[in-house]
Parts: C-alpha cells; sequence; structure tokens
C-alpha cells in the first residue's frame, strides 16, 4: 500500500514578523495525526503487512525564506557551487533550524521521526525533493541534519527525486515525482520538447538553480521586506492601513490562480487602490531594479519556454526601459507581474505526466504516476488501451489557500489537503473484485477553526 502526500511547505515564520504580528502557515500537528491513523486504519481492515508513505517534495520551504534577505547569499545558486563550510551553507542550516523550531513543525517532525510507532503494520518513510527544498542536497551536513529531523537512514547519502512503487514481481507499479520536472519555470531542463519524457535526470538537472528560484525570493520574500524596510516596524504597526497591506503581502504564496496576485494587493479590504500604489510604488520600483540587474534572471527569460516570444520581448522591454530611471509606473508593474506570475505555477499537469516513458510503455507495468508541485489537485485518465487504464494523479498541497473569485474581485481563505492512497492487485479487500489494482483519492478543503478528525 502508498500513500503520498506533498507540498507540505513547512515554514519558519521569524522573518516575516513584525512586533506581536506572526503569519504561521503550517498546519497542526493534529491534521496529520488524523491521516496516519486514517492511513492506519485502512491498512488493518485490509490485511496490508506493509505500508510505503512516500513525502513528494516541497516539505521545507527554504527557497522562500526571507531569511535570504540578511545578506549577499541567494538560494539561485547550482547545488555543486555549494561547498560545505561555505556561508550560503550556513544560510541554509540557518533556515532549516528556524523551520524545525516552529511549534507545530516540531510536533510534526516528531511524529515523523517516530512514525512507526503510529503504526500497527510495517511502515517505511520516504522523502523526495522539490524544488523548493532543491537545497537539501547541496552539502552532507545539509542532508544529514534533514534526515535526522525526520528519522531517516542514510546519512549524507544523496536524496532521491523519484520513487517507484512495486509490485510483488519488482516490476514498476506507480511512478511517485515531485512534478517541477514538468514545469521549465522551476526545471533547469525543458520536459515540454521531449516527446518521451525519462524516469531518471541526472543529478545535476535537479540540483541547478531555475528561474523559478528567482521569482520565489525576488517576488515573494522581497516585497514585505521591502514593505518594512521602506516604512519601518512601528509605523507599519501603528497604521491599520499598512498592517492591512503588509498582511496582503505576507499571504502571495497561497493566492490561487498566481495570476490574481496584483488583484489580491489591490483589493486590500479598506484600502483604496490609490493608496496601496502610493504605498507600494518604492518596493516594487526595488523588485524591478533587482531583477533587471539579474544575469540569471535576464538570461532565463530569454530561454524560456514557458514565454511566448512576445511576453520574452515585453519583460525585457520592461526590465531595460529607461522609465526606469524615473520610477516604475502602474502598468509597467502590472505587465510584468502579470507575465511572471502565470508561470510560477502550471494547473494540469497530465499531459506531461502522459508522456512518461513508464507511461507509454505498455509492457512497464507502470499504471499511475503520483505528484504534487502545482498545487492542483487531480485524477486524469491517461490511456485505457485494451481495458489497460492508466492514471495521472496530483495530491494538491496541504496548506492555506487564498482563492479568487472568476473576476478576481473578491478572494477567501481555505485550508487544503489531498489524500492519496495506492493499493496493488494483492491488497484487494474483495477477492471477487477484478479490478487488479485500485486507489483511493480524496481531495478536500476546509473553512474556519474547526477540524473534524
Amino acid at each position: 500500500m502508498l500513500a503520498v502526500l506533498s507540498d507540505l511547505h513547512f515554514s519558519e515564520t521569524q522573518s516575516s514578523q513584525i512586533g506581536d504580528l506572526s503569519f504561521n502557515t503550517n498546519l497542526p500537528v493534529e491534521t496529520y495525526q488524523a491521516y496516519l491513523s486514517e492511513i492506519n486504519q485502512i491498512a488493518l481492515a485490509n490485511q496490508i503487512k506493509k505500508v510505503e508513505l512516500v513525502l513528494a517534495g516541497d516539505i521545507l520551504e527554504i527557497s522562500r525564506s526571507a531569511f535570504w534577505l540578511d545578506g549577499d547569499e541567494r538560494p539561485y545558486q547550482d547545488n555543486h557551487m555549494i561547498s560545505p563550510g561555505s556561508s550560503t551553507e550556513a544560510v541554509i542550516l540557518k533556515i532549516i533550524e528556524k523551520i524545525a523550531n516552529e511549534e507545530r513543525v516540531t510536533e510534526t517532525l516528531a511524529l515523523f521521526k517516530d512514525i512507526q510507532s503510529f503504526f500497527n503494520v510495517d511502515v517505511q518513510l520516504h522523502y523526495i525533493l522539490g524544488n523548493h527544498d532543491r537545497l537539501v542536497n547541496a552539502t552532507p551536513m545539509i542532508r544529514t541534519k534533514t534526515r535526522n529531523l525526520f528519522g531517516l537512514p542514510g546519512g549524507d547519502a544523496l536524496f532521491e527525486h523519484y520513487f517507484l512503487f512495486r509490485d510483488a514481481s519488482d516490476m514498476p507499479f506507480c511512478l511517485v515525482r515531485h512534478g517541477h520536472e514538468y514545469d521549465p519555470m522551476n526545471f533547469s531542463i525543458d520536459t515540454h520538447a521531449f516527446s518521451l519524457i525519462p524516469t531518471m535526470f541526472p543529478e545535476k538537472a535537479y540540483g541547478s538553480a531555475s528561474l523559478g528560484d528567482i521569482t520565489t525570493i525576488e517576488f515573494g520574500a522581497a516585497l514585505p521586506r521591502y514593505f518594512v524596510e521602506e516604512y519601518g516596524e512601528t509605523a507599519i504597526l501603528q497604521d491599520v492601513t499598512m498592517t492591512a497591506v503588509y498582511e496582503r503581502l505576507v499571504g502571495f504564496d497561497d493566492v490561487r490562480p498566481t495570476t490574481a496576485l496584483l488583484a489580491y494587493l489591490f483589493s486590500t479590504p479598506g484600502v483604496k487602490k490609490k493608496k496601496t500604489w502610493q504605498l507600494m510604488k518604492p518596493c516594487f520600483e526595488r523588485v524591478i531594479n533587482a531583477l533587471s540587474d539579474n544575469e540569471l534572471f535576464m538570461k532565463g527569460i530569454s530561454l524560456s519556454s514557458t514565454l511566448r516570444k512576445s511576453q520574452r520581448l515585453l519583460l525585457n522591454g520592461i526590465l531595460s526601459s529607461d522609465l526606469l530611471k524615473h520610477g516604475a509606473p502602474y502598468w509597467m508593474v502590472k505587465q510584468l507581474m502579470k507575465r511572471v506570475s502565470q508561470k510560477i505555477k502550471l494547473s494540469s499537469q497530465a499531459k506531461w505526466a502522459k508522456r512518461e516513458t513508464l507511461i507509454k510503455d505498455n509492457d512497464s507495468g507502470c499504471k499511475c504516476v503520483i505528484s504534487g508541485h502545482s498545487h492542483f489537485p487531480e485524477v486524469s485518465l491517461l490511456s485505457a488501451e485494451k481495458g489497460d487504464e492508466r492514471y495521472y494523479i496530483n495530491t494538491g498541497t496541504w496548506r492555506n489557500m487564498i482563492p479568487a473569485t472568476e473576476n478576481f474581485k473578491d478572494f477567501g481563505r481555505l485550508e487544503a489537503m489531498t489524500k492519496v492512497i495506492i493499493f496493488q492487485p494483492h491488497e484487494k479487500s474483495n477477492p471477487d473484485d477484478e479490478l487488479t489494482w485500485s486507489f483511493h483519492y480524496l481531495s478536500g478543503v476546509s473553512y474556519g477553526s474547526y477540524r473534524h478528525l
């Protein structure tokens, strides 16, 4: 039996806290306890002897932390360029330590570290890396520290990037990966041009920085930091308008779809659009200037296959414009945010999963591909040749969500989670069932503070 969850995004809250105002997007440990209890009960009820539990990437939110902005180090460095004992390694270790010290994360890590005591059947925990925790593989010390936090064996060995759930005859039954492999904005190889996507990519491909690494920190983390530096903590906390705008900035990561980011900011309750622009203009100018001076970002735009030629030319024009010397006009910020945020996350990844070599091979035995990354939960039929049904399953996310109405005028706040469990043929509870395998998929959201455990 296989259970997969991804995109937990365990985060530190200290770098965004001002005064007594803090923002905690980590889910309470009771949420995970309830799910693990459910998995255990399902395994017992079906007399399943072993559970493989896979954490499918973006578990530790390393690249998004504003602690990167405290100095000159940035997360968009290739892993092989980060040496043991370096200042970059020190920042990564600091961020991981800050994340682990968050009360909710501490309790959840303790749960994973002692996970066998929570089960009445054998359970094995696996952790594959995504784009937001890519840097875990940078040095032996970082890998060792991460494994110790989760109680994983392996010491300082490299973390894997995919997991193959195999059947009784050792054939690949299910492929689990994070899913950024389908997204050139967040992966160093453009797989959109591939007719067949290989199961394994070189370690260098996973360790290389991508355009998404830059936008994550220079947009997501920098804007709230610049806002505080521009006005000061005391002034922000004493002004309800500035407090409201700051809260809006901190929530950027949870807005869906990402194309609604600017609308979310400029629809701050009780704050007129003109006032928001007056407050945010110097912050946007700093971001735009920082990006225009970033050679990796400018090169990434030129090479990006996720942006059409007209979009690439527009972005290059905006970032190279002499208008920046006179301040960034609203239309410039709007176009920049629109083009970049459009490509931060993909929607359905089924059309790329359909190109997986194991799926295209009728003799591989692989029945499904499971990934996360996009925060877009779904189940899609990839093929059903001669009755052999093969599926793509996206694990969504386990964190807060800020959904937008269709016209981007109103926004809500939800807590999301997606449960994915795969059963092999010999694990059927009903011996008369003609299905050769099965899966349990439940994607839902909750609103408010009450949780049904």
